[in-house]
């Protein structure tokens, strides 16, 4: 007999944007809160999906990270960060979106003995009649899956590292089980 999953919004999206992010040392995208990932709650084979949209605005030009991690602060197993990626200056409010795959490939015992990868892609807009000026950051986990406890509450952190002080809001978030 065949399994038979269903898609499912895990958080609602909130009502408001969130917090503008201005820093150049890494910082969370989107509260780990709206990508929550319960204790014991994922299986083997199991598919997360993160989109989130908004705006960005540069002044100088700059490079970009981006930075997915499990669990729940900064020092969350790294699951493989961007390449540095450099933007063009002088972009007022483009928009962005972002998308993330996190896929549980398989559950061991308590401990960091689950393994999990995970891809995703920013896309910006660039220069207005500017060719070949929006910016596109792609991340994955690179070589072995990485190994993370799936038996205690984690979530999906995603560190964004911008080498010139941007204003990037987060506008709208979806996280969603796709199995």
């Amino acid at each position: 007999m065949s399994r038979q999953y269903f898609a499912d919004v895990l958080t609602e999206p909130v009502n408001a944007a969130y917090t503008t992010i201005t820093a150049i040392t890494e910082t969370v995208l989107i509260p780990t809160a709206l990508a929550a990932i319960p204790a014991n709650e994922p299986r083997a084979g199991k598919v997360y999906e993160l989109s989130v949209g908004g705006t960005i605005t540069t002044g100088a030009a700059g490079t970009l990270i981006i930075t997915p991690r499990y669990g729940l602060v900064i020092g969350g197993a790294s699951l493989g960060a961007s390449p540095t990626q450099n933007y063009v200056p002088s972009i007022t409010t483009a928009p962005f979106i972002y998308r993330c795959l996190l896929i549980i490939r398989s559950i061991g015992l308590p401990g960091a003995n689950s393994t999990v990868v995970c891809t995703g892609k920013w896309e910006s807009g660039g220069a207005i009649a500017t060719a070949s000026s929006q910016t596109s950051v792609a991340h994955c986990t690179t070589g072995a899956a990485v190994s993370v406890d799936t038996s205690v509450a984690a979530g999906l952190w995603i560190g964004i590292t911008a080498s010139v002080a941007p204003s990037i809001i987060p506008q709208w978030h979806l996280w969603r089980s796709l199995n």
